[in-house]
């Protein structure tokens, strides 16, 4: 017996019905999701007011940098572990190459320093805006470590951090740039400066491109509450240089063509690597 075909008016009352409904099974999937979302950043946020303030008051009594920094390492790996922020390094081996390097990273938010802190230890120095350092609970960690704050204001501040920069590497330490300088809330890796390439050039040292994926999601600018990311962190190969550095008081043409090569080359790899476009 064929089956009876339903008046035209029922299919499409019956269609409009199916419509209706799934327009609604995603307004409340997406307001869930929302609401989750929201508690989240509440309780991220929660999370760190009560472990930054022992942390801060614990590294005040370390002494020596590295053994502050090795505490203040643990410290992040537990903060992210009580968060649910998994984060995964790719390359790691890249920074086993012996002597001092510079490296080089895209910058997505304020959370950034965590996660590479946690990953790959602090064997370096983290060169940081005056006003990072001067931020409350998180300056004093990068002071208690050693680390380097520099000013933006002029261009003779950004050549006396190019040349503070060559100073460290001379000493065989090895520093860590973003050479964006800030970041947005826009995806996308903005104009490179050039101070840590030009320092690289000078001091003969290989520049490590390290590419920061999933921390932009974290904490976005413009955002208060954190969002459930997860963080990758791929170390990319050296790039050696092709030719000696000439004097650095007065770098020669083929020095000039070098640090745009290595800038280009860096930018390149880290877009690469995490998908952004270079703007």
């Amino acid at each position: 017996m064929a089956e009876r075909k339903l008046p035209a008016w029922l299919q499409i009352a019956r269609l409009a019905a199916a419509g209706a409904v799934s327009r609604l099974f995603r307004a409340v999937s997406a307001g869930a999701l929302r609401a989750l979302e929201f508690l989240y950043g509440i309780y991220a946020l929660l999370v760190l007011v009560l472990w930054i303030v022992p942390a801060w008051a614990i590294v005040h009594l370390y002494r020596d940098p590295i053994r502050a920094g090795r505490f203040t390492s643990a410290a992040v790996k537990v903060y992210l572990f009580l968060v649910g922020c998994p984060v995964r390094v790719i390359g790691r081996e890249h920074l086993q190459e012996p002597g001092p390097k510079v490296l080089v990273c895209n910058h997505t938010s304020y959370f950034d320093v965590l996660p590479l802190m946690a990953a790959l230890g602090v064997s370096y120095r983290f060169i940081a805006k005056r006003e990072v350092q001067e931020m409350p609970f998180i300056g004093a960690f990068l002071l208690r470590m050693g680390h380097v704050s520099f000013e933006r204001t002029s261009a003779g501040a950004r050549l006396q951090q190019a040349q503070g920069l060559e100073e460290l590497l001379g000493k065989g330490e090895s520093v860590f740039v973003f050479p964006e300088g800030t970041f947005t809330r826009e995806e996308g890796l903005r104009h490179f400066q050039l101070g840590a390439f030009k320092a690289a050039v000078a001091a003969g040292a290989p520049v490590v491109p390290i590419a920061l994926a999933g921390t932009r999601r974290f904490l976005r600018d413009l955002t208060y509450l954190p969002r459930p990311t997860r963080v990758t962190i791929t170390v990319c190969p050296p790039l050696h240089q092709r030719a000696a550095a000439g004097d650095p008081s007065s770098p020669g043409e083929s020095d000039w063509h070098e640090l745009i090569r290595l800038r280009d080359a860096a930018r390149d790899a880290i877009s690469l690597r995490t998908g952004e476009p270079v703007l």
